[in-house]
């Protein structure tokens, strides 16, 4: 087992890997033996914010690390955005299995977290007292700072050969492969990304006359029953084809309890009367984190509905705004399905549903 050694952990969503984010590794490996890139949002369906899965990124980073003289290795970092010592853990963890999958002595080795603080989402960088922390400034390009959203753009609805020489030509090179090897995927991300450009100039144009952000409020319904719970199959943009909690808008009037249950009638046609369903509320909780949803600031109240158990569900039948409407095990339950955040509510408000991260981490190559 190697001793002495140190280790540089690097934690991002590389949504793709760039020559930004190459910087920041080589900069890591002239004082550290290894570098674990820890890569944020696995295991997360393709959305406009997160275009490429775990694998296909892990493939990026591989391809754009090479001929760095030391190890340089990926592992998957699961999202808990209502849990932060949850997700503090889940570094740990990951770390500590690295760790164990090298040869290296968790207990003689130095980790050096390296990243830089760019906005609220990097606060993380702090969390870890016990490591010890390398700053590493934001790499630029002609005076312009390199970010993946800006790569994302010019790769998906701009000039994609004018991005290699801005983000380097060894990283660009394999997504735009990949862009001409998977074209059903790429345009659903550009039908959504599309749809949210038009969705946050409209919220924009409406705060630009009111003169201050204005935040959407929505609220969503997650109803359980028998070990199920109630989920619609999305019809239209953002997150066509994902499963989700059934709700929407509060419109004008409305408490958010009468919306929940408005959308609960319309998309998932509970045969059930609303009476008896108010009288199954459980909880009901805000959830409002910044990066829930790619449409901007949008909160949700969340209201659980606990059901009698039975052996024969409500029935159910989609309606407006809903391809499908089912009844899910709760076992079956997995963030990769699920649309913006409603993995994350789900596993906030039923205790019961499963997801062992470090099983994920022990499956890994």
């Amino acid at each position: 087992m190697k001793t002495n050694q140190t280790l540089a952990v690097f934690i991002g969503r590389f949504q793709p890997f760039h020559l930004g984010h190459l910087d920041v590794v080589t900069r890591a490996l002239a004082v550290a033996d290894s570098a674990l890139l820890l890569v944020g949002s696995a295991y997360r369906p393709r959305n406009w914010k997160n275009p490429f899965t775990y694998a296909e990124r892990r493939a990026f980073i591989m391809a754009g690390t090479q001929g760095l003289g030391k190890p340089v290795a990926t592992l998957p970092l699961v999202d808990t955005l209502y849990n932060d010592r949850a997700w503090t853990s889940n570094v740990r963890t990951a770390v500590i299995a690295h760790m164990r999958g090298a040869g290296l002595d968790p207990e003689a080795t130095q980790v050096v977290l390296t990243g830089f603080e760019k906005d609220a989402s990097s606060q993380y960088l702090g969390w870890f007292p016990t490591w010890e922390m390398l700053d590493a400034s934001p790499k630029r390009h002609d005076g312009m700072i390199l970010n993946a959203t800006d790569l994302r753009e010019g790769l998906f609805f701009g000039d994609a050969t004018g991005m290699a020489p801005r983000f380097g030509a060894a990283h660009v090179t394999p997504v735009m492969e990949w862009i001409a090897a998977n074209p059903r995927a790429v345009d659903t991300i550009r039908a959504e990304g599309a749809f949210v450009a038009k969705y946050r100039q409209r919220t924009q144009a409406a705060e630009q006359v009111y003169g201050y952000p204005i935040p959407v409020n929505t609220a969503d319904a997650v109803v359980v029953q028998s070990g199920h719970v109630l989920l619609v199959k999305r019809a239209a943009q953002p997150g066509k084809g994902l499963w989700a909690l059934p709700g929407g808008h509060i419109d004008p009037g409305e408490t958010a309890l009468d919306a929940a249950l408005r959308e609960l009638y319309e998309e998932a046609g509970l045969n059930m009367p609303k009476g008896a369903m108010r009288g199954r509320l459980r909880e009901r909780r805000v959830f409002d984190h910044p990066e829930r949803s790619e449409k901007g600031w949008v909160r949700t109240e969340a209201f659980v509905f606990d059901l009698q158990d039975r052996a024969q569900l409500e029935k159910v039948k989609s309606g407006s705004d809903a391809a499908a409407a089912r009844w899910v095990p709760i076992t079956e339950i997995t963030p990769d399905t699920l649309f913006e955040d409603h993995f994350d509510i789900i596993h906030a408000l039923v205790p019961e549903v499963p997801f062992a991260y470090a099983s994920i981490l022990m499956a890994q190559d």
